[in-house]
C-alpha cells in the first residue's frame, strides 16, 4: 500500500516533501543556468519512440524537454501531489503520448517492465525508503532500460554520487556515466535482469 500525501511531512527542510504551494519557485528561469533541462534530457540518450517515466515530476521543470524528446513514444509523469501535476500538465500539455498519475514513488501503479527509461530530479532524498523506490524503478523498467537521476547541492536533500552508486548497485543497476560535477550531476544507470529466486 502506497503513501498518501496525508502520510508525508511537507516543507523545505531535509527529508520533507517539497510543498506544492511553493511549486512556482522550482520553475525559476535562473535554475536553467545550473540545471539545464535540454542538456539533462539530452544526456538520457532517448530515442523518439522511447517509453519514459518521470518520478516526482513536481511542476514539470524538466518535463517539456522529455516530452519533446519522445514524440512517437510514451511519457508518464508521476507525483505524490495532485497539485504538482496540475502545474506540470499546464507546461507539457495534453499530447496523446503524455499521461499523468498521482502516486507514491515506492508504490508505482504501473505494470512490470513497461518503460525504457526513468527520470528523477532532486526527488530521491525526499523519499523515506530509497531502497523501495529504486526497487520499484527496477520493476517498471524493462531489462536493459535506464534510469537517470539528477541531483544538485542547492537542494537540501542532495544525494552524493558515491551514495547513489552504492544504492543502485544493491539493486543490480550498473553505472553508465555522469554529466556534470560532484556537486551537481545527472547520473545514468542500466537495469539488469532480476536475480533468479534461487539466488535470493
Amino acid at each position: 500500500m502506497g503513501v498518501t500525501p496525508q502520510d508525508r511531512e511537507f516543507g523545505l527542510g531535509r527529508g520533507k516533501a517539497f510543498p506544492a504551494d511553493r511549486a512556482k519557485s522550482l520553475l525559476n528561469p535562473a535554475r536553467r543556468l545550473v540545471q539545464s533541462p535540454r542538456r539533462t534530457v539530452a544526456a538520457m540518450g532517448l530515442t523518439p519512440d522511447a517509453r519514459v517515466l518521470e518520478v516526482g515530476s513536481g511542476p514539470g521543470f524538466f518535463s517539456p524537454s522529455i516530452a519533446a524528446a519522445v514524440p512517437h513514444g510514451r511519457f508518464v509523469l508521476v507525483d505524490l501531489q495532485a497539485e504538482m501535476l496540475v502545474f506540470a500538465r499546464g507546461r507539457v500539455g495534453q499530447g496523446v503520448h503524455v499521461a499523468f498519475a498521482q502516486a507514491d514513488a515506492c508504490a508505482l501503479p504501473i505494470s512490470t517492465g513497461r518503460f525504457d527509461a526513468v527520470f528523477l530530479a532532486t526527488v530521491l532524498g525526499e523519499v523515506p525508503d530509497r531502497d523501495a523506490c529504486i526497487a520499484e524503478i527496477g520493476r517498471v523498467l524493462r531489462p536493459g532500460g535506464t534510469v537517470t537521476i539528477a541531483e544538485t547541492r542547492r537542494d537540501s536533500d542532495f544525494v552524493p554520487l558515491t551514495l547513489l552508486r552504492e544504492l543502485l548497485s544493491r539493486h543490480r543497476f550498473s553505472f553508465i556515466g555522469r554529466r556534470g560535477w560532484a556537486w551537481q550531476y545527472a547520473a545514468s544507470f542500466r537495469c539488469h535482469e532480476p536475480r533468479p529466486e534461487s539466488e535470493h
